[in-house]
């Protein structure tokens, strides 16, 4: 069978975690931790539902994410005082510690991605990569 464009996301979305999750390790993160501090060091003080929204997981997966981010004391969780059902979660001293590794790491990850892509291709695949990524999140109706 010919290659499809869901074969090709797929394959690529598979080795891009197994590289992520080899990399992360090495400075003591799992690849799905690494994608809630990478969020956080955005906006800290994300609520759960805000943190899995930009990432697209279900709730449960992030709580079990702040969780272990919080025992090894990356994160720091509190109610929200507007409303004590909302847990948000703040940055720690030691998520800052690992930042500028966990970005050099990522930038190191591109440069792999984009060896020998023109600065053009490169502007392009990134504008071609969200727009497939916007049509995901919000679907036609028309969708299976």
């Amino acid at each position: 069978m010919a290659d499809n464009l869901s074969r090709t996301l797929s394959r690529i979305a598979i080795a891009h975690r197994n590289v992520v999750t080899s990399v992360m390790a090495e400075i003591g993160l799992h690849s799905g931790q690494a994608n809630v501090l990478f969020s956080l060091w955005d906006i800290d003080g994300l609520s759960q539902a805000e943190i899995g929204r930009e990432l697209g997981v279900a709730p449960p997966t992030v709580n079990v994410l702040v969780n272990k981010l919080e025992e090894q004391g990356y994160v720091a969780t509190k109610a929200c005082p507007n409303d004590g059902r909302v847990k948000r979660v703040y940055l720690t001293s030691k998520a800052d510690d690992v930042q500028k590794e966990a970005e050099r790491q990522m930038d190191k990850l591109d440069e792999t991605v984009f060896r020998d892509f023109s600065e053009l291709e490169k502007n392009t695949a990134m504008l071609v990569l969200r727009r497939i990524a916007d049509n995901l999140k919000c679907p036609s109706s028309n969708t299976p």
